[in-house]
């Protein structure tokens, strides 16, 4: 039986081990023990952390597995491409990892090709003087995901507490402050092979809006004309190799102004969280996303047809703080409804939503006749 490496066992990746193991191999998986709920479908679970590459690769080596993957994750990938590298296995350069992980370099890089990105500067310092910029700006973290640490910031005067959050989040200690761009947020997936970028699907989002920007909910296909549909994807598969992505998913965030300006948001060489890549591409598309990422990482070029054109998408429950009261569940009521997910209990806390693993729950749906646009909130959290 073949061997796959799989970094990471959490819930976004373990529809990737459940395929993995239907699809016949022997899944090794790396990750931190709490909340590994992919550890029970692994053939063999390693609970080490996905940050220690070195530690992971030295058991890679005695496994001599035939790939190594992870999705929605771009700590995750990191090591997985640090493996790849150093087993000779299919993956991305770690100079492409670079500047797909870290928004200051991507940022830069992408500058430097012409292509479109909102102003922007790096504080590497908390006592770092403040560089002149209109507000309201964006602040984050260079290298971390999931909104953790994001926040718009309305005056110089709350930019240094902005900045110290994000800071906190920051592995590296590093924030971008960008310039904020209104409009509504897309996203562009699409799976590589030998540098040829190949378009999947674009996803149209909804946050639970300002001050931290967390999503609410996805819909797939997006409403866009043609026209800027195929600017879209024309930016992403430019932004893509200027990156030097090669292999693999990839989920790009876009912003589109009210006059029809596109910016770019992020560059993910790796699918998207929030079942993006994992649930939502082949319910719209008909296109087993997971499948040819394994396949790639395996060596195996992917076979991409797109068979159908139907409508996905996910609702994410909105909370504000408090304690659980009430969880109502109306997925029943709704044959649309394919899978839903309730994160919380009844007496449990919960603060306001700042970051995507702060969310309540969530219901991913499928129609063929159109988006689905539920009556009541699906999985609705009543709080005291």
């Amino acid at each position: 039986m073949k061997r796959l490496l799989i970094i990471g066992a959490n819930n976004f990746q373990l529809p990737l081990i459940k395929k993995a193991k239907d699809m016949g191999f022997e899944t090794h998986v790396f990750a931190w023990e709490e909340g590994a709920v992919g550890k029970s479908l692994a053939y063999c679970f390693y609970p080490i952390s996905i940050t220690e590459k070195e530690k992971i690769c030295d058991i890679a080596r005695t496994l001599k597995p035939v790939g190594v993957i992870s999705i929605a994750s771009d700590l995750a990938a990191i090591t997985v491409n640090y493996i790849a590298d150093k087993l000779g296995l299919i993956g991305n350069s770690l100079e492409s990892t670079t500047f797909s992980t870290d928004k200051y370099f991507m940022r830069s890089k992408l500058r430097s090709f012409s292509l479109p990105c909102p102003d922007f500067y790096l504080v590497d310092c908390e006592a770092q003087e403040y560089k002149k910029i209109q507000f309201p700006v964006i602040v984050k973290p260079t290298d971390r995901s999931g909104s953790r640490g994001v926040s718009k910031v309305e005056s110089y005067d709350d930019l240094p507490n902005a900045v110290a959050r994000a800071m906190d989040e920051s592995f590296g200690k590093r924030v971008i402050v960008e310039e904020y761009i209104q409009g509504q947020e897309f996203s562009v997936e699409m799976i590589s092979w030998k540098g040829e970028h190949h378009f999947l699907q674009i996803t149209e989002k909804e946050t639970f809006g300002p001050p931290y920007f967390v999503e609410k909910a996805h819909h797939q296909p997006a409403y866009l004309p043609d026209l800027l549909k195929q600017r879209m994807i024309d930016i992403v598969k430019k932004s893509l190799s200027a990156l030097g992505v090669e292999y693999g998913a990839s989920h790009s965030e876009l912003m589109l102004t009210k006059d029809n300006q596109i910016y770019i948001v992020e560059i993910g060489a790796r699918m998207g969280g929030d079942y993006i890549g994992s649930d939502l591409v082949q319910l719209s598309t008909g296109f087993d996303f997971l499948k040819a990422t394994i396949d790639i990482a395996c060596g195996i070029a992917p076979k991409i047809e797109l068979t159908k054109q139907d409508f996905s998408g996910i609702y994410y429950s909105n909370t504000k703080s408090g304690y659980v009261a009430e969880i109502i569940d109306r997925s029943q009521e709704y044959s649309e409804i394919v899978r839903k997910e309730i994160y919380v209990e009844k007496g449990q806390y919960l603060p306001q939503v700042r970051e995507s693993n702060q969310r309540g729950g969530c219901a991913i749906y499928y129609s063929k006749q159109g988006r689905f646009v539920p009556n009541e909130e699906i999985i609705e959290i009543l709080l005291t």
